[in-house]
């Protein structure tokens, strides 16, 4: 089943990069030609999500959604697209002397500007691929969902293959849109598209990251320093570990990095202008296009993404509000923004129009931003310190006030605001610096980015132009750092009464990139002023020493990173053995007995049924299956629900924790015990009465197995888990209720 795993992981990149990269590359050709390749980048990785997502969901509200429309619309426009670009003759020579041209052509365009930058690619591509194999390992190690909310979202892009939209409610669809579109191009089953693609999606994230660093940073290996030392330090492995799992947000996390890239370079940008009228000269170019996709794209994937990138667009333009504040250039952001918005929630509007509801989580997701925590998080804390944000705790002390009362009134204002800000600084490192990174690592960071802001302060007062050249793309990302600790003060401090934008966890994974880009400023400055003195080899050698000095100091200093964990729901046998089941028996002729977990990994291939339900039913007089054939799931060992798992592996790749999967035993007195208490089955029965459920199909199968010898096989079995399955007459099917 390794290769199996492997031949699934092939299929899923391969789809990935036509739907992502050659699809929109071939079809816009003439558009993207002599572009820039970050530019190409982005627009694949902005204009392809809404476009998918745009079609796909105006199908499916004209009700013709379905496998043969998307294959034809997409298939037959990239077919279209590459023969318009082959003039001539379209058979014999014509065609290869055109495809000769062309690919000729295109190692004109790119390889010269490959090779004056091969130290830089080539070093990017080495930890991109690191990064890559980091998070997708713990994917091959367990061929299972490690969040529950995957499973979730999976349910949803099954209803998209039976026509329907929305079918949970109105939420940004661009990520289940993009998940169906691979599957119905290229038939691959969406269990896997959902397993590995936000493994390879993962790409895009660090890249998107690397476009805008490389916009903030003067040296250019200094981006390359962030990412190798973002993929090695050790973190808050509960935050990070959703970067491995396909879900909505995860998605679209690469858009507030695109949106804060192209928003500064249309703020750089005074020559070029798409509109050759005198008006707009230098206030509309294709920068702004890049960033209305980047907003529609954010909106088309998930709030919290829009929301990233909104805190991040707000601190660029607070330090270019001359540049902003330009009729023209408001006026052309204003309608880029509004525009990027209109068509993200265009078919949301219609939705809602139409009558359907906003999703349920979207109003979770409201509740969160009010200050409200999710019920089972920190709910008993965040009650007992709720009564504390009625006392100001930025307040001024008798101590303060005395001070104030000695300044002149026309100053006490500003000594008042001083003091204040004195107070958040202080809460700010030692309620969020020291307890995210720990007291010694803290104390340090929190040093590092005072000291690089007064760098900042310092240049700007003294105007020294080589320095400033330097920093002066510091300040937006200095400010996002600070920030990003202030959201993580808001959700775990409530007695501060800060408003929560966004819960700490859910922006920690790009928080913690920026305050490690903050970090390395100082090498950033140091290899700038280096140009000055060493020749570009020099630097260069000495850039590609200090990235690996960065992996072997991390090890050497014990703070390399852990391999990602996993929330453990099921063996991975059973998810193996139902995609055995899947390959090897005909369309709905079988029915599985199984926890929900599988209910969606089946239910496009076959039948099935919750094993809570079933063993309730055959409590009544007659219950039946209709299917030829009939498999039942039964753990031996009932494993613990939603346990946290670690991965393990080569210690050149992380460090692994020896992880055991905890679980109990099934036993003839559990199978005795009243079920009925659990009535939650998708989660409560699984995680307090797993033991009781399990025993009781257990003994079920035991009593089937008497009343019919040798109906009863094994599918599969190990010590912890086995399959049981049966044969029978769909004309005349078994009575399957409680036997004597």
């Amino acid at each position: 089943m390794e290769m199996y795993i492997v031949m699934e992981y092939i299929k899923v990149f391969v789809g990935y990069i036509f739907l992502m990269f050659i699809w929109p590359s071939v079809v816009f050709g003439n558009y993207l030609r002599r572009k820039s390749k970050i530019f190409r980048f982005s627009f694949c990785v902005t204009i392809q999500i809404i476009l998918v997502n745009t079609i796909v969901l105006m199908l499916g509200f004209f009700h013709i959604l379905d496998e043969k429309v998307i294959k034809c619309l997409f298939y037959g426009m990239f077919l279209f697209s590459v023969c318009r670009g082959i003039k001539g003759d379209l058979f014999g020579k014509g065609i290869l002397q055109r495809l000769k041209l062309v690919v000729h052509n295109w190692f004109k365009d790119n390889v010269g500007t490959v090779k004056s930058r091969m130290g830089e690619y080539v070093l990017l591509f080495l930890v991109i691929l690191y990064g890559m194999i980091y998070i997708s390992y713990g994917s091959f190690q367990i061929f299972s969902y490690g969040q529950y909310d995957t499973f979730v979202h999976h349910g949803w892009i099954n209803k998209m293959t039976e026509g329907y939209i929305f079918p949970e409610g109105v939420y940004p669809e661009a990520m289940h849109c993009f998940v169906y579109c691979i599957y119905a191009l290229f038939d691959i089953r969406i269990y896997s598209i959902m397993h590995f693609m936000q493994c390879i999606h993962i790409m895009v994230y660090l890249l998107s990251a690397y476009g805008l660093m490389r916009e903030i940073f003067r040296w250019q290996y200094t981006p390359i320093f962030t990412l190798g030392l973002y993929l090695t330090m050790d973190f808050s492995v509960t935050s990070m570990t959703r970067l491995q799992g396909t879900l909505p947000m995860e998605f679209g996390l690469h858009t507030q990095f695109l949106c804060g890239l192209y928003l500064i370079r249309y703020l750089k940008n005074r020559e070029y202008s798409v509109i050759e009228r005198k008006y707009f000269k230098g206030y509309l170019d294709e920068n702004i296009i890049i960033f209305a996709a980047s907003v529609a794209a954010s909106v088309a994937t998930h709030y919290y993404a829009t929301i990233m990138a909104a805190i991040i667009c707000v601190s660029v333009v607070l330090f270019n509000l001359k540049k902003v504040f330009c009729f023209r250039r408001l006026t052309t952001l204003a309608a880029a923004t509004f525009s990027g918005i209109f068509i993200a929630v265009m078919p949301m509007i219609i939705a809602l129009v139409s009558g359907i509801p906003f999703e349920p989580s979207i109003y979770w997701g409201l509740n969160m931003i009010n200050n409200n925590k999710a019920e089972n998080e920190l709910q008993v804390e965040y009650e007992a310190e709720l009564e504390k944000t009625l006392i100001d705790p930025f307040a001024l002390t008798m101590e303060d006030i005395d001070v104030v009362e000695k300044v002149p009134e026309n100053g006490q204002k500003v000594i008042k605001g001083i003091i204040k800000l004195e107070y958040l600084l202080k809460a700010v490192y030692k309620k969020g610096y020291l307890i995210i990174y720990g007291s010694y690592r803290g104390r340090r960071i929190f040093i590092i980015t005072i000291a690089v802001a007064c760098f900042c302060i310092i240049n700007k007062k003294m105007r020294n132009r080589n320095l400033s050249v330097i920093s002066s793309g510091y300040p937006p990302f200095i400010l996002v750092s600070f920030l990003s600790v202030l959201i993580f003060i808001a959700y775990n401090s409530p007695e501060l009464g800060l408003t929560v934008l966004i819960p700490d966890h859910r922006f920690f994974p790009s928080g913690h990139l920026i305050t490690l880009a903050v970090m390395l400023m100082p090498a950033d400055i140091l290899f700038s002023v280096g140009t000055r003195l060493f020749t570009y080899r020099v630097l260069q050698i000495g850039s590609v020493l200090f990235t690996g000095g960065i992996y072997l100091l991390i090890n050497t200093l014990g703070i390399y990173h852990e391999y990602l964990q996993f929330s453990l729901m099921r063996y991975e046998a059973v998810a193996m053995v139902t995609e055995s089941i899947i390959n090897e028996f005909q369309k709905d002729e079988y029915t599985i007995v199984s926890p929900i977990d599988e209910v969606h990994q089946v239910e496009l291939y076959g039948k099935h049924q919750e094993i809570s339900e079933f063993i309730w039913n055959c409590e009544d007089e007659y219950y039946s299956l209709p299917t030829k054939y009939v498999f039942i799931y039964v753990e031996k060992r009932p494993i613990e629900y939603c346990q946290e798992y670690f991965f393990n592996g080569p210690a050149w790749l992380a460090k692994g924790r020896n992880s055991v999967v905890n679980a109990t035993e099934i036993s003839a007195d559990a199978a005795n015990e009243d079920m009925s208490k659990y009535t939650n089955a998708s989660w409560w029965l699984y995680i307090d009465g797993r033991t009781i459920l399990e025993s009781k199909a257990y003994e079920w199968c035991q009593d089937f197995a008497k009343r019919h010898p040798s109906e009863l096989n094994v599918y599969y079995e190990d010590n912890d888990f086995v399959c049981y399955f049966f044969q029978q007459d769909v004309n005349m099917p078994y009575n399957l209720a409680i036997l004597d």
